[in-house]
């Protein structure tokens, strides 16, 4: 109690009014009021405060749906990445912070499934499906919290890594390739008369671009990833990185 006290309140204060915030019989928070004079509350003052709190709870709980539905709507419901509204924001703000110098470097790393469209004709659309949630699975347990993680738009990745320099991100980037090269998929065909599991393997090509040597704003820098992708891995034979060149 006297720490709670000393962390909270003054040691002037000399009256307290401490009421629970309830909602659906629960507490969700204490409104505490002080004062430096003694006998500062009276009764009616108390049932007034009462009253404040059950409609603060009432804004609490909505402000949890809204969260709620936010975090939803900045979510791939497929794959459960960051989507493109989460990652434009996000890439916005670490421009920022790299303009601000609290990033050194911010290196962008661009990943699409390569003949992705055959696997959805050649074992259907499900079984894509299937591909595209444990390709991303493995993109997140592989960069973990050193970045962040988003499906671009149909079989498109980007990883964005604050202070990873071209060479660390191709680095990152080979590693995830090699990984996706290695990776048994499972798929299950729905489009022949011997409908079941399968085993496939899949490849990705990956381009990198990294600013601010490349670029100094946020959507070059996804450009210039989209560019080094297709012009530099998947026009050269695709299962391959490539960094963007000047």
């Amino acid at each position: 109690m006297d720490s709670y006290k000393t962390t909270i309140l003054s040691l002037e204060m000399q009256s307290v009014m401490c009421v629970p915030v309830y909602r659906n019989k629960k507490i969700e928070g204490v409104l505490v009021l002080a004062s430096r004079n003694k006998y500062s509350f009276e009764a009616y003052q108390l049932k007034i405060v009462h009253l404040l709190c059950s409609y603060f709870a009432v804004s609490v709980e909505k402000a949890k749906y809204v969260r709620a539905a936010l975090a939803k709507s900045e979510r791939c419901e497929l794959t459960k990445l960051h989507n493109y509204r989460y990652l434009d924001r996000q890439l916005e703000s670490d421009m920022e912070k790299l303009s601000l110098g609290q990033h050194s470097t911010l290196s962008l790393i661009m990943m699409d499934i390569d003949k992705f469209k055959t696997v959805n004709d050649t074992f259907g659309h499900h079984s894509g499906n299937l591909i595209l949630k444990e390709f991303a699975q493995i993109i997140k347990r592989e960069i973990g919290s050193s970045g962040t993680v988003a499906r671009y738009g149909g079989e498109e990745f980007v990883i964005l890594l604050p202070n990873y320099t071209k060479t660390e991100a191709f680095h990152v980037a080979e590693q995830l390739r090699l990984k996706i090269e290695q990776t048994p998929f499972i798929v299950q065909s729905d489009l022949d008369q011997t409908a079941g599991e399968q085993i496939i393997f899949i490849t990705a090509s990956i381009g990198v671009s990294t600013a601010p040597e490349d670029s100094d704003e946020g959507m070059s820098l996804l450009r210039n990833a989209d560019r080094a992708l297709y012009t530099g891995a998947k026009q050269a034979g695709r299962n391959r990185v490539a960094e963007y060149v000047r």
